[in-house]
């Protein structure tokens, strides 16, 4: 008797292990099958978020005026099942209606001096470069401070102007890769490039550059020669470069494209590297309107998931059966 009443103890536990674990081994299982996908991953970070993260994060984007930005987090609330008041909404919308002033403002200031705090102002940037005129600012400054120019943005902007002319040649087929550069040269300036991607662009352009020619370019500008600096510009930087500059700039383009000019600095503040921004126009293609507000919400978390992390959580159901049949 004592003995099937253990039996059918043993049996009952066994049944509400499963009853209370299965959650948790279902969880385990999908894990193991999107381990791999940053889109999946990044939701699977966010699901343990509350209704209050949410309000915080959109009110300090409201603060920043930047309702695009918002509107991507109420998105993803509601993707989530967390439901934003009507009120926030409402304020959202507002945020977003045009100021012709303030437009006219900074896409003036843009267009004067390549800075880009906001999608106008950078359209104003973006026009100067597309015409060349932009590139050819940051070129001459660059090479009229030599020996001290700064590698970087000497490598960007002899980019634009090759890109420009390519763009020229074949009827506008290069002008993605000239938008990339040209959010890349926006973010340098406003320092708003992460530190790993900037020390992996810093090192390319500084084995790109030719210094001879830099120089004398330097020297063909202080001579007012502008025609031969222009013809030296072409040789300035290795055409194996160019191809890894526009080609990181056709990705970033992808993401501009879908998520616009804050989307676009945003991928720049967290991608450890080229391959990380490809990686994010993935990403953006998975999330559409959510992706701004899943990318404020990452907080640094990485995009996949270390075996070590799938373990923990394995092991965590294995230390819970034996819990339950202890």
């Amino acid at each position: 008797m004592l003995r099937r009443l253990i039996s059918l103890g043993t049996i009952a536990s066994l049944i509400l292990s499963a009853y209370a674990l299965a959650p948790k081994a279902v969880e385990i299982a999908e894990i193991l099958g999107f381990r791999n996908d940053p889109a999946r991953v990044l939701l699977y970070r966010l699901s343990g978020l509350d209704k209050p993260a949410y309000e915080r994060e959109i009110a300090e984007a409201l603060k920043r005026e930047d309702p695009e930005l918002a509107r991507s987090l109420a998105d993803l609330a509601r993707d989530q099942g967390i439901g934003i008041d009507g009120a926030t909404l409402d304020r959202i919308t507002a945020a977003g209606q045009f100021s012709i002033t303030r437009s006219t403002r900074q896409l003036l200031a843009g267009a004067v001096t390549g800075e880009a705090d906001s999608p106008t102002a950078f359209a104003g940037a973006l026009a100067a470069d597309l015409t060349v005129v932009g590139d050819v600012r940051d070129l001459t400054q660059q090479a009229l401070a030599y020996p001290e120019q700064d590698n970087l943005t000497v490598a960007l902007a002899a980019t634009g102007v090759i890109l420009t002319g390519a763009t020229a040649l074949t009827v506008g087929t290069s002008t993605a890769g000239k938008v990339g550069v040209s959010a890349i040269k926006a973010a340098r300036k406003m320092k708003r490039l992460s530190k790993g991607l900037e020390r992996q662009l810093v090192r390319l352009a500084s084995d790109a550059i030719d210094a001879r020619i830099l120089r004398t370019m330097s020297r063909e500008l202080g001579n007012w020669n502008f025609r031969a600096a222009a013809d030296s510009t072409r040789r300035l930087i290795k055409p194996r470069v160019v191809d890894e500059i526009a080609e990181t700039g056709g990705a970033l383009s992808h993401v501009f494209n879908k998520q616009g000019y804050r989307g676009t600095l945003q991928v720049l503040e967290i991608a450890d590297d080229t391959a990380d921004i490809r990686k994010l126009g993935r990403v953006s293609d998975s999330l559409g309107t959510r992706f701004r507000g899943a990318l404020q919400l990452k907080r640094g978390g990485r995009l996949t998931l270390r075996i070590a992390e799938i373990a923990f959580a394995f092991l965590w159901w294995i230390s819970a059966m034996v819990g339950w049949l202890v």
